[in-house]
């Protein structure tokens, strides 16, 4: 059987202590990168590799040793209010579930505002190292392509959606693009032909146009006369340019979430669901009857978690060399706002 060298014979080649050596095959930020480089590097001539099942044992004794059942972990907010973020169903429950899953791995998650009067990156970075915080969750900005300055290096972190840009660090998104191609084949299933999209320019900024991605690829598959373009509203637009669309373009479903299609539709005097079906992009309890897609934030929110409890069980802090994404399907949600599924050949029951 071949004999691996063990962390001493490499120290004795290395010139340095064993513990320098363990250091440096975890990727332990303390030593010099130079000094972690020339031990790994030693490592590979001698022929050693990892036990991954002893790691992940000492992994877990260390972590055992050196936190408290109770340690924290941040939730990250910047909104413009302390509390804004939490106006919208999805972020609450995406809050619920992260909170929810710590508390299975013995951690607390300590809400943080980023935006509190007089404070500053350093500011907040010394608080979280203050209280031996050194894993954060970021929520979603209220606007995409935000920026969050914080001592990266001193963290590790995940953040919810694709809203925060800079730094490019892990993340948990909704699988929005597939999401919506799910509701455009439910509402197939159920006789809609010319299925419509109506967002808002800033929202569909926020899901990174997936939605109309996947509704886009859907229509491909349409005869083309019943390809509805898609009507992206600007800030100053409204019921006027919707009622215009829609008397232009005649969908039979509207897929929507930010706007007040349900109110606009009614104006127009169509009938729900027979004339017209209704399907809420970002669905949540509170929204039934409506027909909608529910992201399950409560899933993204535990996630969340794991993929943050790796890192810091890993002692992999800063900002990551290769962005991990990890995606969570929704499910489809019924609803009195569309038609019951049609029975025939090819369909069956849900």
């Amino acid at each position: 059987m071949e004999r691996r060298p063990n962390l001493r014979e490499i120290a004795a080649k290395a010139g340095v202590s064993h513990t320098t050596v363990s250091l440096a095959l975890r990727g332990d930020r303390r030593l010099l990168p130079a000094t972690r480089r020339r031990v790994e590097k030693i490592a590979r001539q001698l022929g050693y590799r990892r036990d991954a099942a002893l790691g992940a044992l000492m992994a877990k004794l260390r972590t055992m040793r050196t936190r408290p059942a109770q340690a924290a972990l941040g939730f990250i907010t910047a909104w413009p209010t302390r509390h804004g973020w939490s106006e919208a169903a999805n972020h609450r429950r995406f809050h619920a579930g992260a909170a929810s899953r710590a508390r299975e791995l013995g951690y607390a998650l300590d809400d943080f505002w980023l935006a509190e009067p007089g404070m500053t990156a350093g500011r907040m970075t010394r608080i979280l190292l203050a209280r031996g915080i050194r894993g954060l969750v970021l929520q979603s900005l209220p606007h995409p392509r935000g920026r969050i300055a914080l001592g990266w290096r001193h963290f590790a972190a995940v953040t919810k959606g694709v809203t925060i840009a800079r730094p490019a660090l892990h993340r948990v998104i909704s699988a929005h693009y597939d999401d919506v191609r799910l509701v455009a084949a439910e509402l197939a299933r159920r006789g809609y032909r010319r299925p419509g999209l109506v967002l808002g320019t800033e929202l569909n900024d926020r899901v990174d146009c997936a939605w109309l991605a996947g509704l886009h690829v859907h229509q491909r598959a349409l005869p083309r006369g019943d390809r509805v373009p898609p009507l992206i509203l600007g800030a100053r637009q409204g019921e006027r340019v919707f009622a215009h669309w829609f008397a232009r373009h005649r969908p039979d479903a509207v897929l929507f979430s930010d706007q007040p299609v349900p109110r606009w539709v009614a104006a127009l005097g169509r009938r729900v669901p027979a004339e017209v079906g209704l399907v809420h992009l970002d669905w949540s309890p509170e929204l039934a009857p409506l027909a909608g897609l529910d992201s399950d934030p409560e899933a993204i929110g535990r996630a969340a978690i794991d993929l943050l409890v790796g890192q810091l069980h890993a002692q992999e802090y800063g900002v990551p060399r290769h962005e991990k994404i990890i995606t969570i399907k929704g499910q489809w949600r019924d609803g009195t706002t569309v038609r019951p599924r049609r029975r025939g050949r090819g369909q069956g029951s849900p």
